[in-house]
């Protein structure tokens, strides 16, 4: 059973030792999320994270036996790259899901600039969602420095309050990358930090604990209307 560690407004928080119930834990949470949203909307919109982390639960995730047609898959960011990049998100999505045959939206960084991709991937959400476009599941990582999908620490998308989506230039990484913005993330039915090994750990305390003096960007993520989960691994 997962340890929990703290409960505050709508978050929750599970660390697991095994990696094995870890995944567990969030395919039966798929599930529970899934089936309602089906029955409801008829569709179950979900926004994915990219980096190492989430693959393992992607591949485990492709081999349910899930209506995978009513399913739609979308990107939380995505690096300025071509999508069969090595470093490019919808590539390792893509792979994961592979057989499933579920539809992935993919950003399109053929078209021009950073800028013009986010605003045309922001008019897909708008299209698919509606108006306020309110995902029935986001996942997200933390990484080493606390940003959370490309809203990394002293970045323009972190003040950004009307765009969905965002392009956002990361100075360290001298790289452009497309964002979900605070703004689309706090429409969400339900967002989940997926996360583990023993680096992550002191974000995920300061989380659980609602530090108020918190900076790192993963600390300002709220969903208005839905649920905030951690799903941690102490396992590296």
């Amino acid at each position: 059973m997962p340890k929990i560690l703290a409960r505050f407004y709508l978050m929750l928080c599970h660390e697991f030792t095994e990696p094995t119930r870890w995944l567990d834990a969030m395919v039966v949470g798929w599930e529970a999320l899934g089936g309602p949203a089906l029955q409801a909307r008829g569709t179950f919109h979900v926004s994915l994270c990219g980096g190492s982390t989430p693959k393992a639960l992607y591949q485990r995730l492709a081999t349910l036996k899930w209506p995978w047609s009513a399913t739609r898959l979308y990107l939380g960011d995505e690096r300025w790259v071509t999508p069969d990049h090595k470093d490019s998100n919808y590539k390792m999505i893509q792979e994961a899901f592979h057989g499933t045959g579920v539809h992935i939206e993919r950003v399109h960084s053929e078209i021009g600039t950073a800028e013009i991709g986010a605003r045309a991937y922001e008019k897909q959400i708008r299209n698919d969602l509606g108006d306020p476009p309110r995902f029935d599941l986001i996942l997200l990582g933390i990484g080493d420095d606390g940003h959370t999908s490309s809203l990394f620490p002293n970045t323009a998308a972190l003040q950004e309050e009307k765009l969905l989506i965002a392009p956002n230039f990361v100075p360290k990484l001298g790289v452009w990358r497309v964002t979900s913005t605070y703004t689309l993330l706090r429409y969400a039915r339900a967002i989940w930090f997926v996360t583990r090994g023993p680096a992550k750990e002191p974000y995920i305390r300061s989380l659980a604990q609602d530090d108020p003096k918190a900076t790192f960007p993963a600390a300002k993520v709220r969903s208005d209307r839905g649920t905030v989960e951690i799903y941690h691994c102490t396992q590296p």
